[in-house]
């Protein structure tokens, strides 16, 4: 009997609780509430990801002189609506902008596609722009995020990333690029097929995109030596 008054007693709060928790507080006594729109434009992050169909980037690599010519085959940017789908979030709107691209390798004959997360009325998350990159053959991790918040991290559960800074301008290859992002990624699964997944850092330039991944477990680099940027 004395448990049975415990699980009724339990189960009150926590109906008590949830009915507080989960009303939002611009809600009326009649469970209607004011319209909720909320924006979450790319911003700063288009100047590093958003570049049209046909741009390219060529890479060296330091340690063997290989070269990797990476070309974007598909470029897409364009904007959501969502709408929540609970009771407490059916007023919630959200408009935000979303970027995919196709980018093809021709070192490791194989896609890379980088799409920007999106935004769920009913889980809302902190205004930021995540890119997720994965490979059409191997793996996936978090190459960038905007805002540029040292030492701040995102992770998929089998790497995290951390921003490591923005230098205001770093020479890669004899040339001098601004602006650029540095990325601590301790498990890199996508550059290509190496069962180690090295420790890396990715560095994005403003107008430019990426221009250089350092495997730090294997000390050399991938460094832009050529690049055009389709208008």
């Amino acid at each position: 009997m004395k448990n049975r008054y415990i699980l009724i007693l339990f189960g009150s709060i926590l109906i008590i609780f949830c009915s507080c928790g989960c009303k939002p507080k611009d809600c009326h006594k009649d469970g209607t509430c004011a319209a909720d729109n909320r924006v979450f434009p790319l911003g700063e992050a288009k100047k590093y990801l958003c570049f049209n169909k046909g741009s390219y980037w060529i890479y060296k690599n330091t340690k063997t002189g290989d070269l990797d010519t990476q070309v974007c085959e598909g470029y897409l940017l364009d904007n959501i609506v969502e709408k929540g789908t609970f009771n407490h979030t059916k007023h919630i709107t959200v408009r935000y902008e979303y970027m995919s691209r196709a980018i093809s390798s021709s070192f490791n004959d194989c896609y890379y596609y980088d799409v920007t997360a999106g935004y769920n009325p009913d889980a809302l998350r902190p205004l930021k722009t995540i890119i997720d990159r994965n490979s059409s053959s191997i793996g996936a991790i978090e190459a960038f995020f905007y805002p540029f918040v040292t030492n701040d991290k995102e992770g998929n559960g089998s790497n995290m990333t951390t921003c490591i800074g923005l230098d205001s301008t770093l020479t890669v290859q004899g040339k001098t690029y601004y602006n650029v992002a540095k990325f601590d990624v301790d498990r890199d699964d996508v550059w290509y097929n190496n069962a180690s997944y090295p420790n890396a850092v990715y560095y994005w330039a403003k107008d430019v995109g990426l221009i250089k991944r350092w495997n730090k477990t294997e000390n050399f680099s991938w460094e832009l030596i050529e690049f055009k940027i389709v208008e």
